[in-house]
């Protein structure tokens, strides 16, 4: 083998692998969750199966998030109910299915059109000097938008200083 045919091979592996890893998909891109509920449109409260409520609260910097009324409802993906919205403006999450499922906390917040996981909660994002913490029904929770909502949770998410 002469030097020309190892250095155009060496060129060829190089230029393979950084094909992979410019094609190939990055570990740190989220894929959006898939979750039931979150395709769930109702017209009304007829032959519902659960209709439970949790209660949400965020607090951002020691000020309150409002969680808005109408999240969920007449959106542009379904003219009726989707399977977890509110409203009013208290907090409470409305979960109403056809069938059981379950009722992730993120599912909520893919509806709603907002971001969160355990770095970043609305526009705010976890950097060394902060924190987003979260409380199920007074006890520290690390799962985040996994949680699996029950009937009557009260929920506490707060992104603070550390």
């Amino acid at each position: 083998m002469n030097a020309e045919s190892a250095a155009l091979g060496v060129a060829g592996v190089m230029t393979a692998v950084f094909l992979v890893l410019l094609l190939a998909p990055s570990g740190n891109v989220p894929e959006a969750e898939e979750w039931e509920i979150t395709t769930v449109c109702l017209e009304g409260h007829d032959g519902l199966v659960t209709h439970t409520h949790v209660s949400l609260s965020i607090e951002i910097d020691g000020e309150q998030y409002p969680v808005g009324p109408n999240v969920g409802i007449s959106d542009s993906t379904c003219q009726g109910m989707r399977g977890i919205h509110t409203h009013d403006d208290s907090g409470t999450l409305h979960i109403e299915t056809p069938s059981p499922m379950d009722a992730p906390l993120g599912a909520f917040f893919q509806i709603w059109g907002k971001e969160f996981s355990d770095s970043q909660v609305i526009d705010s994002m976890v950097d060394e000097n902060t924190e987003i913490v979260m409380y199920v029904n007074g006890e520290s929770s690390d799962q985040f938008g996994s949680y699996s909502m029950q009937d009557g949770d009260i929920i506490e998410i707060v992104y603070r200083d550390k």
